[in-house]
């Protein structure tokens, strides 16, 4: 039987239909059910993240206190309570040095500040160039992650460097040695320049507000010496501020001071 052209065309779209209807037989994709797991966010496939937010880097800071404003994600700030999950931690701020790494411990040694505050204050900076690393530390002070911030200010001063030994033994005086830089000691004179002033160590209590006459009264030593003795006190841990203040006992505004601990042993 001879076909002739027309027929041909559509006995050939018959076949290509046909052909196409054979793949039939294959499973059908499956349904979605729900149940699979999420994909891992941007953010937390990336780990914890941390930044300074204040002060700007450079920055000429008056006084020698510095108020880092932090900003972060993925590890909630809580005291040291040896959860090592790394979801829970607080700050570590490294000065003048470099941080440990991922996973290696942080000592509490001079130069390294363990805090749960934002911003996390730092006294006792010495006049000049500071370089402020901050990371986070789980409840065993680890650090957690690759995650950390960094600013470099510059102190202008004045300034205290306050230090004292870490134990004394109850029944003697512990002494205060004080490193000061930008003002001259001297008495009580009633100079409000901010260029002379004297020093006085808050025994276990906050320091007096910027702005607000410190008191004559126990708790407060006032000295316009380097090396202050510390008596009577009770075997336990205690706080020493040490606060510079001008000649009307005020405290220097912005802030000079620093703080030490002490343990007191039997």
């Amino acid at each position: 039987m001879t076909l002739t052209r027309a027929r041909w065309a559509a006995l050939s779209t018959a076949m290509v239909f046909a052909l196409a209807g054979c793949g039939g037989d294959a499973a059908p994709p499956p349904a979605a059910t729900g149940d699979e797991s999420q994909p891992a966010t941007e953010d937390e496939a990336a780990g914890p993240t941390l930044e300074v937010t204040s002060p700007r880097g450079g920055a000429v800071l008056e006084g020698n206190v510095v108020s880092l404003q932090l900003d972060g994600s993925g590890v909630e700030i809580v005291s040291a309570d040896g959860d090592t999950s790394g979801t829970t931690g607080h700050y570590h701020v490294f000065v003048d040095r470099d941080p440990v790494a991922a996973g290696e411990a942080i000592p509490k040694e001079a130069g390294i500040v363990h805090s749960t505050d934002n911003p996390v204050v730092l006294t006792g900076l010495a006049v000049g160039q500071h370089r402020l690393v901050v990371v986070y530390g789980d409840g065993t002070h680890t650090r957690i992650g690759e995650a950390q911030a960094e600013v470099a200010v510059e102190v202008a001063g004045p300034s205290v460097d306050a230090s004292a030994p870490e134990t004394a033994p109850a029944g003697s005086p512990v002494t205060v040695d004080v490193v000061v830089e930008g003002l001259t000691l001297v008495a009580a004179d009633g100079d409000t320049s901010g260029t002379t002033g004297h020093l006085h160590v808050f025994v276990d209590r906050e320091p007096t507000p910027a702005g607000e006459p410190i008191p004559a009264e126990d708790g407060i030593i006032h000295s316009a010496e380097t090396s202050i003795p510390v008596p009577n006190l009770a075997p336990g841990e205690h706080t020493l501020w040490v606060v510079a203040g001008d000649g009307t006992h005020t405290p220097l505004d912005p802030a000079v001071m620093d703080k030490v601990t002490v343990s007191v042993v039997e």
